[in-house]
C-alpha cells in the first residue's frame, strides 16, 4: 500500500503526535508498505532530519501561532505544492494526524480523488483548548472546538480514537464517521527490561545522573513540561514524601513552556538538589531513565492515551497515576501498579506504599511487564491496516456500482 502521513505537527516538536506516527510508520515500513509524510519546516528542521535522515519525508513552510510558539502551521500558500507532492506519490490512503492547515489542505485533495480519508484524534483538544487561548471563556472555547472538530471528522470515511472514552467524547459531539478505538502500540524491543535485570544507566551520556541518585529511590516523569500536564500536583506530592524519606529524589525529564516555572517552584519548596531537571531527552535514551527509576509517577488529567505509561511498564517500572481520560483506559486492570483519583493523599499513599513494600513492589514491577504486551505495536499496526484494506475495498466497490 501507498500510505500518506498528513500532520501540523512532528520532529524536533516534541508531542505524544509524531511518537504514534513514527510507531505505526516503522511497522507498516517493515511490513513492505511505503509511507510518505507530509509535515512543516521547522527552523531546527534541517538539523534533525540530517541527524535522522528519514525517507519519504516532505517539509512545507509554516509559521508559529501567536498562543502556543511551540507548534506552527503550513502556510496555505503551500497548498499546490502539497497537491503536486500527492499527484507524484499516489498515494492509496491518506491518513490525518491534526486537525490543521494540513489537514484541510489534503480533505480537498482526497474528496477530489475519491481517496479513502482516516484521521487519529490524538489530542482532547476541549480539555486543552484554554491552556493556549486564554482570552476565550471557556464555555466557548469548548463549543467552539467542539463544532470544527465535528465537521472535520464527519468529512472522513473513519475516524480512529486511542481509547474508548475519546470514542464516547466524540460520539458527544455529534460524530456520524465511524470510529474505531486501535491504540498507539509500544515497541517492545525498544523499551523491554526483564525484571531481573539491574537497573542501572549504561549509557555515558547518563552517568552523571546515575552518580546524582546513587543510593536513592528515584519517581520520574518523562514527557512535556507543560502546564496542562499537571507537575506541579507531583511535585507537591513529593514535597511531602521527601519530608519524611531523605533518599528519594525526583527526575524530571523533558522540555517545555513550563520548565522555568516549575524549577522555580521547586526551589520556592526548598527542593533544590532533590529534584533534577534534565531537560530534553532523545527517545533512544528514554529506556535507560524508565529502567533507573523505581516508580514512574504521572499526574496529567488530558491524556488521549498517555504513552510514557505504557513506556515505563515496557520497562518493568511501576506506575502511579491519576486515572483520568486516556491514564483510566490503559490502567482500568490495576495492573503494573496504581490509579488513583485527584487526591494528593491519596496519591502520595500509594507511592509510598510501593516504596516500602518490597514484596508488592516486585509484584506490580511483574505485573507492569506483563501488562504492556497487550499493547505491542505489531498488534496495533495490524488493526489499522486491516481497516485500510476494508476502506480500499469498500472504495473498490462503490466506483464498480
Amino acid at each position: 500500500m501507498n500510505i500518506v502521513y498528513v500532520s501540523d505537527q512532528y520532529w524536533p516538536s516534541v508531542s505524544g503526535v509524531p511518537v504514534s506516527m513514527d510507531s505505526f510508520r516503522e511497522s507498516f515500513t517493515n511490513k513492505g508498505h511505503r509511507i510518505s509524510l507530509l509535515v512543516p519546516d521547522y527552523p531546527e528542521a534541517a538539523e534533525w532530519d540530517r541527524d535522522h535522515n528519514p525517507k519519504n519525508l516532505f517539509r512545507f513552510k509554516s509559521r508559529s501561532i501567536f498562543f502556543n510558539k511551540e507548534n506552527r502551521l503550513v502556510h496555505r500558500s503551500e497548498k499546490k505544492k502539497i497537491h503536486d507532492r500527492l499527484d507524484a506519490i499516489k498515494p492509496d490512503i491518506i491518513h490525518i494526524h491534526t486537525e490543521f492547515t494540513m489537514a484541510k489542505i489534503v480533505i480537498k485533495y482526497a474528496k477530489r480523488k475519491n481517496i479513502p480519508l482516516v484521521l487519529t484524534a490524538h489530542t482532547n483538544w476541549e480539555e486543552l483548548i484554554n491552556e493556549y487561548i486564554k482570552f476565550i471563556p471557556l464555555r466557548l472555547a469548548r463549543f467552539y472546538c467542539r463544532s470544527i472538530l465535528r465537521r472535520m471528522f464527519n468529512k472522513m470515511d473513519v475516524v480512529i480514537v486511542p481509547t474508548s472514552l475519546m470514542e464516547t467524547r466524540l460520539l458527544e459531539y455529534y460524530v456520524r464517521s465511524p470510529i474505531q478505538v486501535i491504540p498507539t502500540g509500544i515497541n517492545v524491543d525498544q523499551f523491554s527490561r526483564t525484571i531481573e535485570e539491574e537497573k542501572i544507566c549504561p549509557n555515558e551520556i547518563l552517568l552523571s545522573l546515575s552518580e546524582r541518585i546513587k543510593d536513592h529511590k528515584t519517581l520520574l516523569y518523562v514527557g512535556r513540561l507543560g502546564r496542562e500536564k499537571n507537575i506541579k500536583f507531583l511535585i507537591d506530592a513529593f514535597s511531602k514524601i521527601a519530608e519524611n524519606d531523605n533518599n528519594i529524589k525526583l527526575v524530571i525529564v523533558g522540555d517545555g513552556p513550563a520548565k522555568e516555572d516549575l524549577e522555580s517552584y521547586s526551589r520556592h519548596l526548598g527542593l533544590e538538589g532533590r529534584i533534577i531537571f534534565t531537560g530534553f531527552v532523545q527517545r533512544n535514551m528514554l529506556n535507560d531513565f524508565y529502567s533507573m527509576a523505581h516508580i514512574f509517577i504521572f499526574a496529567s488529567k488530558v491524556e488521549s492515551q498517555g504513552l510514557v505509561i505504557l513506556e515505563s511498564m515496557t520497562c518493568g517500572t511501576p506506575v502511579v497515576a491519576i486515572g483520568e481520560m486516556g491514564t483510566r483506559a490503559l490502567m482500568g486492570s490495576g495492573g503494573g501498579g496504581y490509579m488513583v483519583d485527584d487526591d494528593l493523599d491519596l496519591f502520595i499513599e500509594k507511592v509510598e506504599l510501593l516504596l516500602n513494600d518490597s514484596q508488592l513492589y516486585k509484584l506490580k514491577s511483574a505485573e507492569a511487564l506483563q501488562e504492556a504486551k497487550k499493547w505491542g505495536s505489531e498488534i496495533m499496526s495490524l488493526k489499522v491496516l486491516a481497516l485500510y484494506e476494508d476502506l480500499l475495498l469498500e472504495k473498490r466497490n462503490h466506483n464498480a456500482i
